[in-house]
């Protein structure tokens, strides 16, 4: 005879929003989809081309499949570029552009170099003097390695190539300290260098990508040369001061810990030969950065060479095999997607179209200047999020004019506006600098994304009424007298 077992209840099915609530990420991933869907779903009209559309909706998917993390970040490119090529929105040469854009090589340099401070034990002698020259908190820590890598923006004119510099160190000072990978303590370190380096720098002209954008745009467009000591006394007071204020303070919030004890500092040793050789290739790479405009090099293959160099026989102090053995090219991957969205946003008209419909309908108005610098603002920071920052300035300084004359500012007044947003952007992929820290210290997306809505928030509330201020105190953000 069989045993009769008493049957199973079994548990109530859970309702759809239970689910969603479980998991967020996902769910944020499926309304995405969904949103892809409706936009394929739509007709064209006279106003919206297919092609936009289509464009859109593989835009949108490479959003969630980045800000949500749904796959690892490289595979995110990659079915970007599947679905950009399958879709036919833009050729392979704007698709694929992240490959020989100059800040894929900025990263592969970076990548090497980075392995090569490892590998020779320059991070230990540096990280060393470091620690010499910090607090011993968490806080100081902080503070001390956010204004340490913002002293690198006034000489080394790509923050990526800052970034690349800069991450292999401060994951040695966090084995140091005794933060182990995935730790909050160094995520914070990471974060702090990264940001650090970027953040105030956007008040300094050739420091960033998105203001040398800006810069080539203006004067393509409008004939007009922007000078480093304007740019600087209009910026530097708010947005890279406020930076450097609130950003540590934000990060020792978000990512406190405890360091460990420092030990007791040991004698000197003498020096190897393998750091003296990387010591010296990166120093003649820091003076051919530095001097750009007088060699007209640019900063990516100074890093390509960098490169090269490290793995020369008989010169470098890596094998050339450790190209293939030791470093993880998936970054670059990544890197490569993000910088196709943008190429590909810009060669479909998305962004324009997108700019050109808030503009119909959140108007500007003579004398509300206040209201005025807002919806600028809001423009240029969802501008942002479709095709990155770096390519943001190209698409708003053609509406420049457009919006000079509908608000009654000067159109130099109107070129500027945008500036402030570029520190507030709430997702990852927008900068391609935060992209690389996000990949070579294989931080927690979740955290990252958190940090970056956090600050877009204090900037709002702080930092965007002061530089308002500032900016009409100077003569800026006002109808034109």
């Amino acid at each position: 005879m069989y045993r009769k077992y008493p049957a199973r209840r079994m548990p109530p099915p859970e309702s759809f929003f239970v689910i969603l609530l479980k998991s967020p990420s996902k769910s944020i991933f499926t309304l995405t989809l969904i949103g892809c869907v409706i936009l394929l779903a739509l007709p064209a009209n006279d106003a919206v081309e297919p092609l936009v559309l289509r464009s859109a909706a593989v835009i949108l998917l490479a959003i969630g499949l980045w800000s949500t993390a749904v796959v690892p970040s490289f595979m995110g490119s990659l079915i970007f570029m599947f679905a950009a090529m399958v879709a036919a929105i833009a050729p392979a040469n704007v698709v694929f552009s992240g490959f020989h854009s100059g800040a894929m090589w900025l990263v592969f340099g970076g990548l090497v170099v980075g392995l090569g401070v490892k590998r020779s034990g320059l991070d230990v002698r540096l990280v060393e003097a470091l620690l010499h020259r910090i607090p011993t908190s968490y806080v100081g820590t902080i503070y001390g390695v956010f204004w340490a890598a913002f002293s690198l923006a006034w000489i080394v004119p790509s923050a990526a190539g800052r970034v690349a510099l800069l991450v292999p160190i401060m994951l040695s000072l966090a084995d140091k300290l005794g933060f182990a990978e995935g730790s909050k303590g160094r995520a914070g370190l990471v974060l702090a260098a990264a940001m650090g380096t970027m953040a105030p720098a956007f008040a300094i002209l050739p420091s960033n990508v998105p203001n040398m954008s800006l810069f080539g745009a203006v004067e393509s467009l409008y004939g007009i040369r922007l000078t480093y000591t304007d740019y600087l006394l209009l910026n530097f007071p708010v947005i890279a001061v406020g930076a450097l204020i609130l950003y540590p303070a934000l990060l020792s919030f978000m990512f406190k810990d405890t360091p460990a004890a420092r030990e007791q500092s040991v004698a000197a040793t003498p020096w190897k030969e393998d750091e003296v050789r990387l010591l010296l290739i990166v120093a003649v790479a820091l003076v051919l950065w530095i001097t750009d405009t007088l060699h007209g090099i640019s900063p990516a293959w100074v890093s390509l060479g960098a490169a090269l160099v490290c793995v020369a026989p008989r010169i470098g102090m890596l094998p050339p095999s450790a190209l293939g053995k030791d470093i993880d090219f998936t970054p670059l991957l990544f890197l490569a997607g993000v910088i196709g969205l943008g190429g590909v946003a810009t060669h479909t008209g998305v962004g324009n179209l997108i700019a050109e419909f808030l503009l119909t309908n959140v108007p500007l108005h003579h004398g509300q200047d206040g209201e005025n610098f807002g919806i600028i603002a809001a423009i240029a920071t969802v501008i942002g999020l479709f095709t990155t920052m770096p390519a943001q300035p190209a698409i708003m300084a053609p509406m420049a004019e457009a919006m000079a004359q509908a608000s009654g500012w000067s159109l130099m007044s109107v070129l500027m506006a945008p500036v402030v947003t570029w520190t507030m952007f709430p997702f990852f992929y927008q900068a391609p600098p935060v992209v690389l820290a996000v990949a070579l210290g294989n931080l927690r997306i979740s955290w990252v994304i958190k940090m970056l809505v956090a600050y877009m928030f204090i900037s709002a509330v702080i930092l965007l009424p002061l530089h308002f201020l500032w900016g009409q105190y100077l003569g800026y953000f006002k109808v034109a007298g």
